[in-house]
């Protein structure tokens, strides 16, 4: 076992220069990040934090979007031994006044000694520490962060963080409530880590391709602390821009030769019923070993629908899995290897083939009209560690 600051020195001083985290925006060339930049450009907001008075143990809300500067002032926490807790940013998908309400509910259940932002909501954020009699909450601004000229690994207060402190806080989705923050340790974190890494079969050859937002579990778990902690090149795009260009996906797993993804069931739908046959010329998805179904309920029609589209295109059906997850156990509760789900349908499966490694392919039977996909073991044909979807 050990910290997240331990794992970051040691690519730090051994792999300094392996890209782990590549960032896409539309119409600008990839911005790749390796293990030097991500350390020396944390260290930044790792300092500005300090400056301000921030200390270890202390809760920094991260309101930002994809890109750079969320991943830098995550790291940043993380080195100082503060606790970053990512947050929504406002879009015109959310209601303004629940938003904020819901901003205020979390400033006076975390009491943040700092939030970062952009300069445009600067000043909401002010207000709502105020009103929620947090005036003193530094609010750190992202294109104010001088660059530090040097960095001094074993000055910073994170670098000797215990297994047993809490390294993060982590929000429910909230789909059954309202959102529950979820403290983390840096102990929990990795037998977490350990233990889906292993059931995934998860390898440093690996790539992982990811739109899903950073403050989500699946997000933050599946394609963010695990490839940057265990040396895994992830790929991210923003979820705006792969909603109004789904391609965008497959056309990255096809340059990056990915082989992960993890993707709600109704991204499966939309990705075969939006994709157009122009956006794929020279798609090649053979690389991909893994896209994993993580939401509830899981539809069979789902990946049926997704295989027979993109099949031509060299996915394999294998690929297609399940899992499910819960944000309070830090993400995956029962996965399935990859190339050895079993698909079930209703209380009556039917074997249709059976491939690699033991795996079964299953129908409804005729007339049985439960839709929903539940894991099962291939030998025996029953839901293993419960079921998926309601």
């Amino acid at each position: 076992m050990t910290t997240f600051t331990a794992v970051l020195r040691d690519f730090y001083e051994r792999e300094p220069d392996r890209v782990s985290v590549t960032l896409q925006h539309p119409n600008q060339p990839d911005f790749h990040i390796t293990y030097r930049e991500l350390i020396e450009r944390s260290n930044d907001y790792a300092a500005a934090y300090a400056r301000a008075g921030v200390k270890p143990g202390d809760v920094v809300i991260l309101i930002l979007q994809h890109g750079k500067d969320l991943v830098y002032s995550f790291w940043g926490a993380v080195l100082l031994g503060a606790i970053p807790s990512m947050m929504p940013f406002l879009t015109e998908k959310l209601s303004p006044e629940r938003y904020r309400a819901d901003l205020a509910a979390l400033f006076s259940h975390s009491h943040p000694k700092g939030v970062v932002t952009y300069p445009e909501f600067e000043a909401d954020v002010k207000m709502l520490a105020t009103e929620s009699g947090y005036s003193a909450c530094e609010v750190f601004i992202t294109d104010r962060i001088p660059q530090q000229e040097k960095l001094d690994l074993s000055s910073l207060p994170g670098m000797n963080a215990a297994e047993t402190d809490i390294v993060l806080l982590q929000h429910s989705s909230g789909s059954t409530g309202l959102q529950k923050g979820v403290a983390l340790s840096h102990r929990a974190i990795f037998n977490h880590l350990d233990a889906y890494g292993e059931s995934i079969r998860l390898t440093r050859d690996d790539v992982i391709v990811s739109w899903l937002p950073l403050y989500h579990d699946m997000g933050l778990i599946a394609c963010f602390l695990l490839p940057i902690l265990r040396g895994v090149h992830v790929v991210q795009m923003s979820p705006f821009d792969w909603v109004r260009a789904p391609w965008r996906l497959l056309r990255t797993i096809s340059d990056y030769r990915g082989t992960l993804t993890w993707l709600p069931n109704f991204a499966y739908n939309f990705c075969a019923q939006k994709i157009r046959d122009r956006d794929l010329e020279g798609v090649d998805l053979s690389s991909w070993r893994a896209s994993i179904n993580t939401s509830e309920p899981v539809r069979f029609k789902s990946h049926e629908m997704f295989y027979e589209r993109f099949k031509s295109y060299g996915l394999k059906f294998e690929t297609l899995q399940t899992s499910y997850g819960m944000a309070e156990k830090r993400l995956r509760g029962h996965p399935e290897r990859p190339g050895q789900t079993a698909l079930r349908r209703g209380n009556r499966p039917r074997v249709v083939h059976r491939g690699q490694g033991g795996a079964s392919r299953l129908r409804r039977p005729p007339g049985d009209p439960d839709d929903v996909v539940r894991t099962a073991h291939p030998q025996h044909c029953h839901p293993r560690g419960g079921q998926q979807g309601p």
